[in-house]
């Protein structure tokens, strides 16, 4: 891997990790139990929630998917969190053991680096579904609101379940990295979300 490689796998992580951050009250209200509070589902919930919104305001025509509108969301549940952390902090302890956060943040990055090192040396999108899904997610990246059109049948929409590959583009716009790079990171994050919540 090259420095310019290592520069989107620390853009890309911190976008990660300031979504987990984000969403710390939210998680802490859903594993008030965890020895860490839900910090380790924090991203994955994070992220859902922020992509869900997006997808329902681009569907209903609300809010159109442009990159600054998809901040706005996030600038809402930066409010809605601060909310939260503030209506409950009584009752709930909001700041889970550091080094718990630090130890769990560790694994989630190696596994994270292992991964894309292991998809910088075949990038490409050979084989199984890459072709349709880098399409997929390329089309909602274009699309100002759902369903996106399908790039083999334009001007018909994608008739495909596609919410894995607006979450994919979702995450491009936050990191303000290209879909050729996010491809790849994604399926890298993929197997370390899975890593670290098991």
């Amino acid at each position: 891997m090259l420095l310019p490689d290592l520069f989107s796998i620390f853009q890309w992580w911190i976008t990660l990790f300031l979504i987990g951050i984000i969403f710390i009250p939210i998680t802490n209200l859903i594993f008030p139990n965890f020895i860490d509070r839900g910090y380790i589902f924090s991203k994955v919930v994070g992220t859902a929630l922020i992509s869900y919104t997006v997808f329902i305001l681009g569907f209903l025509k609300i809010l159109s998917f442009e990159i600054q509108n998809v901040f706005f969301i996030v600038g809402i549940f930066i409010l809605v969190n601060l909310f939260i952390k503030k209506k409950f902090s009584p009752t709930i302890k909001f700041r889970p053991t550091l080094l718990i956060v630090i130890i769990e943040e560790t694994i989630f990055i190696l596994i994270l680096l292992l991964w894309s090192f292991i998809h910088a040396h075949q990038p490409e999108i050979h084989g199984l579904e890459k072709y349709m899904d880098f399409g997929f997610i390329n089309s909602i990246l274009r699309a100002e609101s759902f369903p996106p059109l399908d790039m083999w049948f334009t001007p018909f929409y994608i008739n495909y379940y596609y919410f894995g590959h607006l979450t994919v583009a979702v995450l491009t716009k936050l990191s303000l990295l290209s879909s050729s790079i996010t491809f790849n990171l994604m399926l890298a994050t993929i197997a370390a979300l899975s890593f670290v919540s098991a």
